[in-house]
């Protein structure tokens, strides 16, 4: 009887893989690099085949280990339920949207539509503000790591600060790469502040409420790249643990920021 218990426990478990940290960290940095609208959706669906993984394990655990079973099986040996962490965030999206609704607030600028994604590794957050001039969209996202030093090697828009960090300043960056630049003439700014140790403030401010489908409402992006280094440099921010994904290696360019962001 215990020989047959233990080997029909054997092939309950043997394709059933645990779910480990890095495992979930490695799908929330997936998604990292996907679209904004997209990202919400994979996260959540990654999510959620982790959870029904742990939930299969848990379960099967639960029913070979109840007491009748180790009743009927005398001195077989205990299976140990796999160890899963819980990845819990320091920082959540609405905090996130807090802060970055503090500092634009403190500009005097009137705040509109907000927007919130992300979790885990990485939290963003958006808002449409105006200074009497036009409506236009700024967005955020802080990041735990895993994205390479944009001023690696350094490059023009580069400065180190006093603690060590980089501080890169994109040149104004056009949204659309045809036709409908010249009929909606979307342009923005972006910063990113990369820290000692890896993590990462992302800030993006454009000329108009949206970054596409939308035409301009001013010539320039509402703030300039000096503002939003003032931003990015603000101790309010607070940021998810470090990542232990390794970076790509990749600077974190205009272009690759707002595949992160997006």
């Amino acid at each position: 009887m215990n020989t047959q218990l233990t080997d029909l426990m054997n092939r309950a478990t043997e394709n059933l893989e645990p779910v480990t940290a890095d495992l979930l960290e490695r799908s929330v940095t997936q998604g990292l690099r996907q679209r904004r609208r997209r990202t919400a959706l994979l996260t959540a669906s990654g999510a959620g085949a982790v959870l029904a993984t742990a939930g299969l394990i848990g379960g099967g655990i639960q029913l070979l280990s109840s007491p009748a079973d180790a009743g009927v099986a005398g001195t077989a040996a205990p299976l140990t339920k796999p160890s899963v962490k819980a990845s819990t965030a320091s920082v959540t999206p609405k905090e996130t949207l807090a802060t970055l609704r503090t500092l634009l607030a403190a500009r005097g600028l009137t705040l509109g539509k907000s927007e919130t994604w992300g979790g885990g590794a990485f939290t963003g957050a958006a808002y449409v503000v105006d200074d009497g001039k036009g409506a236009a969209r700024v967005d955020v996202m802080v990041s735990g790591g895993g994205e390479g030093n944009p001023c690696v090697p350094v490059r023009s828009g580069c400065t180190t600060l006093a603690d060590g960090s980089v501080l890169y300043a994109s040149p104004t960056y056009p949204e659309y790469s045809d036709g409908r630049q010249a009929q909606n003439g979307v342009v923005s700014h972006s910063v990113t502040l990369f820290r000692p140790d890896g993590r990462n403030i992302n800030l993006i401010s454009y000329n108009a409420p949206a970054e596409k489908g939308q035409r301009h409402t001013r010539q320039k992006p509402i703030l300039s790249t000096a503002e939003l280094s003032t931003l990015a440099k603000s101790k309010s921010w607070k940021l998810p643990p470090v990542s232990t994904v390794k970076p790509s290696g990749k600077p974190s360019d205009k272009s690759s920021l707002k595949a992160k962001t997006k």
